[in-house]
């Protein structure tokens, strides 16, 4: 029987190209392998266990024979073993790539949560950008409409008519509408990027105060960068508008959008992080909820293991030891009973002797 479906499920295992329930089972794992690494940062998993432990316990969780015990029955066997070598390649690469991925989101919690001044989770931080990017993008349609009625106002006159002055403005509303959410996703982005130069490591050593304003201080240094950006965007769409282009040279359009666009900036920040204060998901955990148990029953099943495969060795060795001085007890023991012996001989010996010579003297004497 051809093993053309199981390759398919092989291809279906690998990162790039998952099924749904490959896909779930990655999201399962990961969940579990990041525990583990959250633990082992905690100094609370045995020093001898470390992640490649994790990682081959949750390889043997899944066996190729149990999940195609059907067509192993009835496969060619050369066919067979080369399929089986390509699943096993996908489970180490899912693994190992699994492990990357959470070095890099640990790491990048870590500098978050030293700018946010509190723990902060990824997963926790989608949740409320979840929430905030609606306010964001009100915030950000009325700087546009500020900056649509500003426009406005400079390239027309009296002498324009009213219908020309609402089709300009209905205009510039279509033009920067669409740069509503990408406003927001740029400055969010210079928001949230945290080198590792920027955070210092005597994070734990600064003042409650100086905590707790980290985040506004990246904000203000940050905004400067993040309007220019907005800014060149803004200008490159409303030049599209050809009336603007008569009024306003490129560099007076760019300069009035850059002007506007940091204002903007400073207006998300701020909003930013007043909301992001009362915010308490900041440092959600769904694998805290749904893994940690499982991580720890696989660490004593691990701790187990190892421990077995130490002892035993030692174990044969005591053994053998106590046998050996069993033994020799023994024959100790049967020297002493063997000298015992010899002398209750010798002691009841001279007695014998005596007994035997009386009667001798009685038969004499007798006759």
């Amino acid at each position: 029987m051809d093993t053309g479906f199981i390759l398919e499920q092989v291809k279906e295992m690998m990162p790039t190209s998952f099924s749904a329930q490959e896909e779930e089972r990655y999201v399962a794992e990961k969940m579990l392998m990041r525990q583990f690494m959250l633990i082992k940062e905690q100094n609370q998993v045995p020093d001898h266990l470390s992640t490649r432990d994790m990682k081959a316990w949750l390889l043997a969780g899944r066996s190729f024979l149990e999940e195609f015990q059907e067509m192993v029955k009835v496969a060619e066997a050369r066919k067979l073993v080369l399929a089986e070598l390509a699943w096993i390649a996908a489970r180490h690469l899912c693994v190992n790539q699994m492990e990357q991925e959470l070095q890099e989101e640990l790491e990048k919690e870590k500098r978050l949560s030293q700018q946010f001044g509190r723990k902060v989770t990824l997963e926790g931080l989608q949740m409320f950008l979840s929430t905030f990017h609606p306010k964001a993008e009100q915030v950000v349609r009325s700087f546009l409409g500020h900056l649509s009625n500003s426009l406005l106002s400079s390239c027309t006159g009296f002498h324009t008519s009213k219908r020309s002055k609402l089709a300009l403005l209905i205009k510039l509303q279509q033009t920067t509408a669409p740069l509503v959410m990408q406003t927001v996703d740029t400055a969010l982005e210079f928001l949230l990027c945290v080198s590792p130069v920027e955070v210092r490591p005597s994070h734990a050593e600064q003042p409650i105060t100086s905590k707790n304003s980290s985040l506004a201080s990246a904000g203000r240094t940050r905004a400067k960068a993040a309007g220019s950006q907005i800014g060149k965007q803004l200008a490159d769409a409303v030049a599209t508008c050809f009336c603007l282009n008569t009024c306003y040279s490129r560099a007076h359009l760019l300069c009035t959008c850059t002007s506007v666009a940091q204002n903007m900036v400073k207006a998300i920040y701020k909003r930013f992080v007043s909301r992001s204060k009362s915010f308490y998901l900041l440092d959600f955990d769904e694998s805290f909820v749904t893994a940690r148990q499982a991580v720890i029953c696989a660490m004593d099943s691990m701790d187990g293991r190892e421990r077995r495969t130490a002892i035993s060795c030692p174990l044969s060795e005591q053994c053998s030891e106590i046998e050996s001085m069993s033994s020799e007890m023994c024959h100790v023991t049967a020297e002493q009973t063997d000298d015992k012996n010899d002398k209750e001989r010798m002691r009841s010996a001279p007695t014998f002797s005596r007994r035997l010579w009386k009667k001798m003297l009685c038969m004499s004497t007798e006759e």
